[in-house]
């Protein structure tokens, strides 16, 4: 940093893209927890953030996102135990796919060309009112899991119903993860979602699909899981981690 100073009028500091895939203002976040909004940073923060950086060339230091790496809320030893734990054979599957090809053909057997669909079918009106109404806690867990296994019931043989954004609604079952409320951006076309924002390091405490696999009593026919939010959450983590 200091071999820069003799440069300083040449450089210019900015963001590294655009920002319109992030949330304006961290500002109208009123419930989130103070700790962990002190470590994110929206739009508006982040055009603060470039500043600061700006300035750090001249010897200021913002010691917010230092005392972050002390917290015990970021680092879960559980994880580092089983993150150090793995052996390059937990990468690899015990089964190659032509063996496991056979064994699915002679469970399911399946035609030449099977089809099926992905995606959600939008959700009733019915079913964002039970939503709404769980997460404002004016019903019980069970009257909305039962809301929702009825809803399952009636829709199953086209397909399952949709929840709240796949991505939040797995973030939600994992710690780790820190849920805003008015931070909308934008998912693609005129789509915004509500994207979890990961403070330190996840874990799963229970069993994440269990309630969604009571759907497969519900029709004779083989049904497929599809759950790509994993896949998107942790391909983010992985490449928040590695830097890139």
């Amino acid at each position: 940093m200091i071999s820069l100073f003799p440069l300083i009028r040449n450089i210019i500091v900015s963001t590294s893209c655009s920002l319109l895939h992030t949330a304006v203002d961290l500002a109208s976040e009123t419930k989130l927890d103070k700790e962990i909004k002190s470590w994110l940073a929206f739009a508006a923060q982040k055009v603060q953030e470039v500043n600061a950086l700006a300035k750090a060339l001249s010897g200021e230091r913002d010691e917010t996102h230092s005392l972050r790496k002390f917290s015990l809320r970021v680092t879960n030893e559980n994880v580092l135990k089983a993150a150090a734990s793995l052996k390059g054979s937990d990468h690899h599957r015990a089964t190659n796919v032509s063996v496991r090809l056979v064994a699915q053909q002679k469970k399911l057997g399946l035609p030449v060309l099977p089809t099926t669909t992905i995606g959600s079918f939008p959700q009733t009106m019915d079913l964002r009112r039970v939503r709404r109404e769980f997460k404002a806690k004016k019903i019980s867990e069970d009257d909305y899991v039962k809301s929702i296994k009825e809803e399952i019931n009636k829709v199953v043989k086209l397909q399952e119903p949709e929840k709240n954004d796949i991505v939040e609604y797995f973030g939600e079952q994992l710690s780790g993860f820190a849920f805003i409320i008015n931070g909308w951006v934008q998912s693609y076309g005129s789509r915004c979602v509500k994207q979890p924002n990961i403070y330190g390091d996840v874990s799963r405490p229970k069993a994440m699909i269990v309630l969604l696999f009571m759907a497969t009593n519900q029709s004779p026919r083989p049904q497929v899981y599809l759950y790509l939010a994993r896949l998107i959450i942790f391909c983010k983590i992985d490449k928040t981690t590695t830097g890139d």
